[in-house]
């Protein structure tokens, strides 16, 4: 475990673990409209693999990233969801999530991370929308952004690209009318 001090006081970061499934629910009921929370669990329990880091504070859940493997790319994840109590917001604790989490994606030997955001957020880490272009998905489009973990990893790659189905579920029923494609 690690610490990070500041404004939000001692937060703590770890692995997220399957006795965490109900405080992460718990948070991303209250980060997201009831068509968004559930995710995580979801994805916990459908047969693929993923990455769960968690920040405590006082032992209290108070944020959660997960990244989950997509079918197309070698090595390719999805992160979703970044979900943050909203009275914990502003205080960098989503930053350091997928800060570490796309550390530990490295790590772990994954080559790329796509994610469906918010551009002017995900670019900060170094996530481009020209990078999911060759992508073939529903999702297509400036809120459709990749990330190479290793130089080079979607260098000539082309093709469809397929996000579980829960993934897929939720996204549908929380993006914005208007990020339709």
């Amino acid at each position: 475990m690690s610490e990070l001090r500041g404004v939000a006081g001692r937060i703590l970061f770890r692995e997220g673990q399957e006795s965490d499934l109900d405080a992460i629910a718990e948070v991303e009921a209250e980060s997201y409209s009831s068509a968004g929370a559930g995710l995580s669990p979801a994805l916990f329990a459908a047969p693929v693999d993923t990455l769960s880091h968690v920040a405590l504070s006082d032992d209290r859940l108070v944020g959660h990233v997960l990244l989950t493997r997509v079918e197309g790319p070698d090595r390719a994840l999805a992160l979703a969801p970044l979900a943050i109590l909203p009275s914990w917001r502003d205080m960098q604790i989503g930053t350091e999530l997928v800060r570490r989490a796309l550390a530990r994606s490295r790590d772990d030997g994954w080559r790329s991370v796509f994610v469906i955001g918010q551009p002017d957020y995900y670019c900060r880490f170094g996530f481009k929308s020209g990078l999911a272009d060759p992508a073939i998905s529903p999702w297509q489009g400036p809120r459709l952004l990749a990330l190479e973990l290793v130089a080079g990893a979607l260098e000539g790659w082309a093709g469809p690209l397929t996000f579980p189905e829960s993934y897929e579920a939720v996204v549908r029923a929380t993006l914005p009318k208007s990020a339709g494609h």
